[in-house]
């Protein structure tokens, strides 16, 4: 019975469509398994990876926060463009730092207008996404930045361990794959074994049963969304080395390719379930997939086709397999 419950999850469907998925894109272009190919299909689902985990705690609690890119594009530019500005020639590590503090600034503005104003938490974040964007542009700067401070370049050249490619020449996997994981980890951790990570399934659950068991509703929820708003910047400035330069835009648009993979992973658009290891499976299918339209020669247009239907399933399956269990039940409740 255990292993039949297995078999209906989420993680588990989506982890046999990712690698059927992938055998399908393989027998019709080879090079899809190309170290090459491999290694990118890491790079790009690091950043998504590392966005996913603050939407999944979102959408864990019963929220949806479309606010994250622009975090992300604000925290970034704004970190990189006076760091530039002093001339600063050191470590990483402080441009991650410093991002992490306007982000965690930024998420608390949301956190502000969603626990004291008791705003939807969607039309929350679709009003400063759009504040954050247009600030960034009339008061920070609306021109890409290649001259990127201290070591960014340098890092951006670093690689794990390096591999050869059948296909030619050599390929290395960058070590910003790590940020993920310890971010990963960092929220798995989160989630299980912590007061907050039980408060934000229960508010996701039954918001008032939450508030009358003892949890702190209000704290939760600023934890919640600054540190949305500190894992949006991490990526945010990941993006730019990875890029080799600062947009005032970098990943503007990408909600949906976000949220649609927390939804494939098993994350509830009403809160109370989901997980880090479904979310970061639904991260590779959205990422695989859309790079076998390209590798299948299908137009890069039609990747946010796709991407919405994937999401349509992801939330439609759910609620169907909910029906049919309901169903079942009330006839073996009539049967007895």
């Amino acid at each position: 019975m255990g292993w039949k419950r297995y078999f209906n999850t989420h993680e588990f469907i989506i982890g046999i469509a990712t690698v059927a998925l992938s055998v399908l894109t393989g027998i019709v272009n080879p090079a899809f398994f190309s170290s090459a190919n491999l290694f990118d299909i890491l790079r790009n689902a690091t950043i998504f990876g590392i966005l996913s985990m603050g939407v999944l705690i979102v959408m864990i609690s019963g929220g949806i926060d479309v606010s994250f890119p622009a975090i992300a594009a604000l925290s970034t530019y704004s970190t990189v463009k006076i760091l530039i500005a002093i001339h600063y020639q050191g470590s990483v590590l402080l441009v991650y730092f410093i991002a992490a503090l306007f982000g965690l600034i930024l998420g608390l503005i949301n956190a502000f207008f969603i626990s004291w104003l008791k705003v939807p938490t969607l039309i929350v974040t679709l009003a400063t996404s759009s504040m954050f964007y247009g600030f960034n542009l009339f008061f920070v700067g609306s021109l890409n930045l290649y001259n990127l401070p201290g070591k960014m370049i340098p890092f951006s050249k670093l690689t794990l361990f390096t591999v050869h490619d059948p296909e030619g020449g050599s390929v290395g996997l960058h070590p910003c794959v790590l940020i993920m994981i310890v971010v990963a980890v960092a929220v798995w951790g989160l989630l299980k074994f912590t007061v907050i990570g039980r408060g934000i399934y229960a508010m996701g659950g039954n918001r008032e049963v939450a508030e009358r068991t003892g949890f702190n509703l209000r704290a939760i929820e600023y934890f919640i969304y600054s540190f949305t708003g500190v894992l949006a910047a991490i990526a945010g400035v990941t993006q730019a080395v990875f890029a080799r330069h600062s947009s005032p835009a970098a990943l503007m648009g990408s909600e949906l390719d976000v949220i649609a993979a927390v939804v494939l992973g098993g994350a509830s658009i009403t809160g109370g379930r989901g997980t880090v290891i479904g979310a970061l499976l639904g991260v590779f299918f959205i990422t695989i997939m859309k790079t076998s339209l390209i590798m299948m020669g299908i137009p890069a247009e039609w990747q946010k086709v796709f991407v919405g239907i994937a999401l349509v399933i992801g939330t439609v399956l759910p609620t169907l397999r909910t029906h049919r269990l309901h169903h079942i039940d009330l006839e073996l409740v009539e049967t007895e």
